[in-house]
């Protein structure tokens, strides 16, 4: 929930009100250390995955149901609201450029195949680092050790392009540092437990603090190169992570809620901002509001319309698509 929030405050602050409504004039700066939001999704969804299917690792029979559970969290949702945009796109001209719509394109789009262009969905950039993790995690379900070699060899290609990132979309996107967030979630899942519970507060503290002072000091002070900005937000994600399991704490129910809406509110926020924004500016309400008012506005709209799009489409297409385990006699 915390990631998916901190990405639409940024969005909200960083372009929406600059580039639709207020001529360049942010809210306050520091929202701008909400892209960060990624990074610690990317190592959550590391410890998730690792913490589920522990025991599927090795059993080359469950990697079948392994892909087509992980295909269909991913990929339905984002065809609805991406087919949406497409539809937009094509009823409202000169939006975007043709060749964006071109057959070709859309392809690519739909599949989650690294391209030059960003995608129409600009946050589904970050669904081909997730599915690139997917498939890197399988070859552990086949066999552990090909998994082991596979992700060893990828490591070290990682690191090969720190220097000089490749700019062929496909090897941007197959050895890009943000990969290494999903591996450092993938270690948390499987050393959590071993963290005394005394360390649970202080490494929670830390991490916390951590990551609010990389995000405020990228802010305020002096931009972080990438390999370096991952690794610190991943290692201070990686700390909240870790302290949160090993303390097993409850949540409430409407944080519950929205940590499952999570997915839904970061595939619709962007798209939703923007097709109230403009018509927005156009009847000159900026002039008379300040830019609080409408980025509270835009920010609770959009969490608003995520929640909605998960209860009311999301959570049923998941269950009408969800395998069903044939009975035993």
């Amino acid at each position: 929930m915390i990631a998916a929030v901190a990405v639409v405050l940024f969005h909200a602050n960083n372009f929406v009100l600059p580039m639709r409504l207020y001529e360049g004039e942010t809210l306050w700066r520091g929202f701008g250390m909400g892209y960060a939001g990624v990074e610690f999704f990317f190592v959550l969804s590391g410890f998730i995955i690792a913490h589920i299917h522990a025991a599927d690792i090795g059993r080359p029979e469950r990697a079948g149901r392994f892909l087509q559970k992980r295909f269909l969290r991913i990929y339905p949702p984002y065809w609805i609201v991406l087919s949406a945009l497409v539809l937009i796109y094509v009823a409202l001209e000169g939006i975007v450029s043709p060749s964006r719509l071109a057959p070709a394109a859309l392809l690519r789009d739909y599949l989650l195949i690294p391209a030059p262009q960003r995608p129409l969905l600009s946050v589904a950039w970050t669904l081909k680092h997730e599915i690139l993790f997917y498939l890197l995690f399988v070859l552990f379900i086949l066999r552990r050790e090909i998994g082991v070699v596979v992700c060893a060899l990828w490591l070290a290609g990682t690191l090969s392009q720190i220097p000089a990132a490749s700019e062929t979309p496909l090897f941007a996107t197959l050895f890009s540092p943000y990969n290494i967030l999903f591996g450092m979630g993938v270690a948390v899942a499987r050393l959590h437990r071993h963290l005394p519970e005394s360390l649970v507060w202080p490494l929670l503290t830390a991490g916390g603090a951590g990551f609010l002072l990389v995000g405020l000091s990228e802010q305020f002070l002096v931009a972080w190169p990438l390999p370096l900005r991952c690794l610190a937000y991943g290692l201070a994600a990686a700390a909240v992570i870790a302290a949160l399991a090993r303390a097993q704490t409850g949540a409430p129910g409407w944080c519950v809620f929205l940590g499952d809406a999570s997915y839904a509110i970061y595939l619709i926020h962007l798209p939703v901002m923007n097709m109230v924004a403009v018509p927005l500016a156009r009847t000159g309400l900026q002039e008379v509001l300040p830019p609080a008012v409408l980025f509270v506005f835009l920010v609770g709209l959009s969490i608003l319309a995520g929640a909605l799009f998960h209860r009311g489409v999301e959570r049923g297409l998941l269950a009408a698509l969800r395998p069903r385990r044939r009975a035993t006699l």
